[in-house]
């Protein structure tokens, strides 16, 4: 047996011991299951949670709402950083930058030194909403909404966005959704984090880095494609024919595990039950038909589970968002299992440090200049 076998992307290596999330049939935060923190809990309870390892009390929690309301508004620089972006620049790309330039005007910040890492998650918490929906007005000439986050967080982001109020179930339907995409063990961006958080390098560094990751076409599907793909099938007249073609092509349906061996995600339960009462609340039931519909013939044929961005991508398109804000939506809500990571290696740091396999050239001699042909 090889002494350091060769494990391509780390598959099945254990990188980390974490106290945060586990995923085994269910999800699990700190150990409370995802089913009843998204019934019952206010994300910022699950933020609290994720942040300090226990749910607060009725003045912490009280503490904690004060703390983001206390923060103020976006900093007059940062508004201007954002003015200077070029409209065609994707939102995702401006969140990068604006993290980036956060940095310098976190009160936390002494000395060119960050003086508390939860301090820094507080303030982000309070300007990363605003910072989305100022330059999603200012992209589309609308006018942008004061901050309040008297309101619940989930109500307060959406009316940063959409300048009104949601109804009761609307606003349950987003904070589950926040609550489900907080942390999900070591995903692709939350490794990027600890990697550079193991560094010693400061909190808004490691953020960055996973904001660049989550980014990724591979890791957060922003569920336009998912969306396309099944208009597409609600278009074609009949939706069981259009998926028994796909799968004759051989096409890959989107939104669906690409092998029957990846178990099923513990997150789908929460956002299908939330996707069933929207649509059938905002007359929406033929797509959720379909959906189901779909979902079906895909688990009975090709024996696949649907991913998170299938109910996701619906979901947030009933809540009337336009698809350029799911991926940064998510942002917001996975900011806090960032952080908790970053916190959590930094706490018992080991410096991520892999070895590699060199495959190519055998030593070779050099040649002069000359001498090459």
């Amino acid at each position: 047996m090889e002494r350091h076998p060769y494990r391509p992307g780390l598959s099945g290596i254990v990188a980390s011991e974490t106290e945060i999330s586990q995923i085994q049939g269910s999800l699990t935060y700190r150990g409370y299951p995802i089913e009843e923190l998204a019934r019952e809990a206010l994300f910022i309870e699950v933020a609290y949670l994720l942040l300090h390892g226990e749910l607060p009390s009725h003045e912490q929690l009280a503490d904690f709402q004060t703390l983001l309301i206390e923060t103020g508004q976006l900093p007059q620089p940062v508004i201007a950083v954002i003015d200077s972006i070029p409209p065609h620049i994707e939102m995702m790309e401006v969140i990068r930058t604006g993290v980036s330039v956060l940095a310098h005007f976190d009160p936390q910040m002494e000395y060119g030194m960050f003086m508390s890492e939860f301090a820094n998650a507080q303030y982000l918490l309070a300007m990363l909403p605003q910072l989305i929906s100022y330059r999603y007005h200012q992209v589309n000439g609308s006018h942008g909404v004061r901050v309040n986050f008297h309101h619940s967080y989930a109500g307060s982001f959406w009316h940063m966005l959409k300048g009104d109020e949601p109804s009761q179930l609307e606003e349950e339907a987003f904070n589950a959704a926040l609550i489900t995409y907080a942390d999900y063990g070591l995903a692709p961006s939350t490794f990027a984090a600890r990697v550079v958080a193991s560094t010693g390098s400061p909190l808004y560094s490691a953020v960055c880095s996973a904001v660049g990751s989550i980014n990724g076409q591979l890791h957060c599907s922003s569920g336009i494609g998912v969306l396309d793909a099944l208009q597409e099938a609600l278009y074609s007249g009949n939706v069981e024919d259009w998926v028994c073609q796909e799968i004759t092509k051989g096409k890959r349906v989107l939104g669906f595990e690409s092998s029957h061996h990846k178990p099923k995600d513990p997150r789908s339960a929460v956002l299908k039950e939330y996707c069933s009462q929207l649509a059938d609340a905002l007359g929406l039931t033929e797509m959720e038909a379909a959906a189901d519909t779909i979902e079906e013939i895909m688990a009975k044929v090709q024996k696949v589970h649907p991913r998170v961005e299938w109910h996701t991508s619906r979901l947030l398109h009933y809540l009337g968002f336009e698809p350029e804000l799911f991926t940064p939506i998510f942002t917001v809500s996975r900011l806090v299992g960032w952080v908790a990571h970053i916190i959590e290696q930094s706490e018992n740091n080991h410096l991520y440090q892999p070895s590699s396999r060199y495959v190519g050239m055998d030593t070779r001699k050099y040649k002069p200049l000359p001498l090459r042909s």
